[in-house]
């Protein structure tokens, strides 16, 4: 066994191998990057990725007044993306359904600046910046292939072109378009191949499905955004206002309200917040989820918050009333309103 002399400083540790920076510059790149991530041509290795002009959305509104203009439904559209973004990384970084568990300094980091140029109304948001901050966060969270399967995989959904015809395409089946819209969106050979591409990465990463879906409500809400405008560009497809608004008519799907009391195991208590605790819980039941709930200050009672100490540092399970909102099978906000102690789980009565 190899020994250091008394006066010499031992040497640094063992480092593991470099990371490897891969460059992506455009919606082909990506593509075939995300390709050979998942077909295994991608050596599993430590990554970095850097997003150079690429994704961009582009948005264009035409006709009288849209100069630089933008109007309260375009604005709620772009708001809608910020809130996208900001579930995306929950859900990717934090493994959270709601973007409330994200720290002011993480919203702020994630916050985007649309560009409106002259003479129509022309947004430009890059979404580049986004991705970056997303596989900083990621590095060291998952293995090489992983990070870049899941952040290629946010950045296709959020500003490839290929993921807004597709989305066109899909919603225009059963709107009785005309012949004209059908063609507009229809999605060419490669563009198949390439959502195809895209369906295998939510196979192996399915995070990223509700995070599709999610950028899937944005597409909705930019087409409702049309109002008087003439026209809407959309990544560069062109459709008139009544293709938009027509393509647009399926309402969006809307949170279920719903009751989760049950058995549950306190993961992690979250105290950082005056007004509230935050509770991450695992169920017990026959579903076993785990998500974040929150606990407002008026139901912090002295035994409520012994309770839930005893919960998370002597692993008792607890029973918990929790008025919740579900969509698409996922639990998007949770308020716990009572803590109780199952008959088997209750700590032994104190001598007198």
């Amino acid at each position: 066994m190899a020994t250091t002399p008394e006066n010499e400083e031992p040497g640094p540790e063992p480092q593991g191998p470099a990371e490897t920076e891969l460059v992506v510059r455009s919606e082909e790149e990506a593509f075939e990057l995300l390709r050979q991530a998942l077909t295994s041509e991608l050596e599993d290795h430590p990554y970095v990725l850097q997003f150079e002009n690429w994704p961009i959305l582009t948005l264009r509104f035409v006709g009288d007044g849209y100069d630089s203009t933008i109007t309260p439904h375009i604005a709620e559209a772009l708001v809608e993306l910020q809130h996208a973004m900001n579930r995306s990384y929950a859900r990717l970084v934090k493994h959270a359904a709601n973007a409330n568990v994200l720290t002011k300094e993480e919203r702020q980091s994630i916050e985007f600046k649309a560009k409106v140029d002259e003479g129509s109304s022309l947004i430009t948001v890059d979404l580049g910046d986004y991705a970056q901050t997303l596989t900083t966060a990621l590095v060291g969270k998952m293995t090489g292939t992983e990070l870049v399967i899941t952040v290629l995989g946010l950045a296709i959904t959020g500003g490839a072109l290929v993921a807004y015809r597709s989305f066109l395409a899909t919603r225009s089946e059963d709107k009785k378009v005309d012949q004209a819209t059908q063609q507009t969106v229809q999605l060419s050979e490669q563009e198949t191949r390439r959502m195809q591409i895209f369906a295998d990465a939510l196979t192996q990463r399915p995070a990223l499905q509700a995070v599709h879906e999610d950028f899937d409500n944005v597409r909705h809400d930019i087409l409702k955004s049309v109002g008087d405008a003439e026209r809407l560009d959309v990544q560069g497809i062109s459709l008139q206002q009544d293709q938009a608004r027509k393509i647009a008519s399926t309402p969006r799907s809307k949170p279920e309200e719903v009751q989760l009391n049950g058995t549950y195991r306190i993961v992690k208590l979250d105290w950082s917040k005056e007004d509230e605790v935050r509770i991450s819980v695992f169920g017990l039941g026959a579903t076993k989820q785990e998500f974040i709930a929150s606990m407002r200050a008026h139901n912090l009672t002295p035994q409520n918050i012994e309770k839930l100490k005893a919960c998370e540092w002597e692993r008792r399970p607890a029973y918990l009333s929790i008025n919740a909102t579900v969509l698409r099978g996922e639990v998007t906000t949770a308020t716990i309103v009572g803590v109780e102690w199952p008959d088997d789980a209750a700590p032994p009565a104190q001598p007198a």
